[in-house]
């Protein structure tokens, strides 16, 4: 019997650049790492930063974001802010910040690879959130946001990386964020080396869990269609990964009072404590919450606690879903995520102007991600948040 061979994992990708001279204007942040009045300060203060093509106003009936996403890509390539579409290659993207640096390899990554298992996921995806985008990709027909992936360390890989990084980069530029961005063009013979390294790995998603849902939804909807059965991938090795947690606002208080709610805590078997001003406000240990309420910082500890359960999956059991009300899904939009890297002085400013309380979480420690994942386990959606996070409009790949 014929065996059947398996799609490459990665392969070499046709895309436009965009140019030196437009990179630190037009790269922007992740959709994800902004809150909407965010986005749209920035949307507002440039018409060709990236955002406009991935973001819209929100005030904007949906047709109407569709056509502007579409407007601002012909903007930008009427303003001639990209490259033609160059040759097939895999680039290097290596990202630096405050003294950490890390180093993806960029391809096309095949969607059967997330069906064989040699890309596995971690977390839960919010079914809605997948289909807006699902719906952004075959509107636009583009994809811009590399869905970042790691791979277990491999010192050949890594040899060929060093070697590849000695030709002069394509592309190195620094927003006001200070985040350091370079990129090279891989060389044809070290990139066929690569292909052969990776045809059998295995590897994880460590974001953009929404993305692949989205490519993947395309994908079926297309009659599995060559044309959307990749997706654009950032491969980086996992011991250089930084995990930060991701934060929860919840808008109201499911019509509890403040003193309600803490009992209601509390007979969930938490220990709350009253966090003194001196004090730190971040969760010293996995297991340990932080909760701005009613204008004061407590600390919650589970009184029982199972080894194997993670911080974010408690929080939803315990908390949020019997007490507020909550999904995992945030469908009513009452649940709003926040990402580790911002002070938690912004968290509290934004539960005093909104209402409703905050919980901050401890970081996901990366054994504990890899337990995970060894298991074939997902955790609820937004429970981890890599750093330095990918950008996009770098590259812009036709679908």
């Amino acid at each position: 019997m014929r065996k059947v061979s398996k799609a490459k994992l990665l392969d070499k990708v046709s895309a436009k650049l965009v140019k030196p001279e437009w990179a630190e204007r037009v790269v922007s942040p992740a959709y994800d790492m902004l809150r909407a009045t965010e986005r749209e300060k920035l949307m507002d203060e440039d018409p060709y930063v990236f955002l406009h093509v991935t973001s819209a106003k929100s005030s904007l009936p949906v047709e109407a974001r569709t056509a502007a996403n579409n407007e601002a890509l012909k903007r930008l390539f009427d303003a001639g802010a990209y490259s033609d579409t160059l040759n097939s290659a895999l680039y290097l993207y290596k990202l630096s910040y405050e003294g950490h640096q890390q180093t993806a390899i960029v391809g096309d990554i095949s969607i059967e690879a997330f069906e064989d298992g040699r890309v596995i996921p971690h977390e839960r995806t919010r079914e809605f959130r997948a289909n807006d985008l699902a719906n952004h990709l075959e509107n636009i027909g583009i994809h811009s946001s590399p869905v970042a992936l790691a791979y277990d360390d491999d010192k050949e890989v890594n040899a060929l990386i060093q070697e590849a990084m000695e030709s002069k980069p394509v592309l190195d530029f620094c927003r006001e964020d200070n985040l350091e961005q370079t990129i090279w063009r891989v060389p044809d013979q070290i990139a066929d080396k690569l292909l052969t390294l990776f045809q059998d790995k295995t590897t994880f998603i460590v974001d953009g869990h929404h993305r692949v849902h989205a490519s993947h939804t395309v994908w079926d909807r297309s009659g599995k269609s060559e044309r959307y059965g990749k997706i654009l991938g950032a491969l980086f090795s996992a011991d250089e990964l930084k995990i930060r947690s991701f934060h929860r606002h919840v808008s109201d208080l499911n019509n509890l009072t403040p003193k309600n709610l803490t009992t209601r805590i509390a007979e969930m078997d938490f220990h709350i404590e009253p966090v003194q001003d001196t004090e730190g406000h971040e969760p010293e240990y996995a297991g340990q919450f932080s909760m701005f309420l009613d204008g004061s910082w407590y600390k919650l500890s589970p009184q029982r606690i199972h080894p194997s359960e993670l911080d974010a999956v408690i929080l939803q059991k315990r908390i949020l879903h019997p007490i507020l009300e909550v999904d995992e899904e945030g469908s009513d939009g009452r649940l709003h995520y926040l990402p580790g890297t911002i002070p938690l002085g912004y968290l509290e400013s934004i539960t005093q102007s909104e209402g409703g309380v905050a919980f901050a979480l401890h970081p996901v420690s990366m054994d504990q991600l890899q337990a995970i994942i060894n298991r074939k386990k997902t955790l609820p959606p937004k429970s981890t948040y890599f750093e330095p996070k990918v950008r996009s409009g770098i590259f812009i790949i036709n679908r």
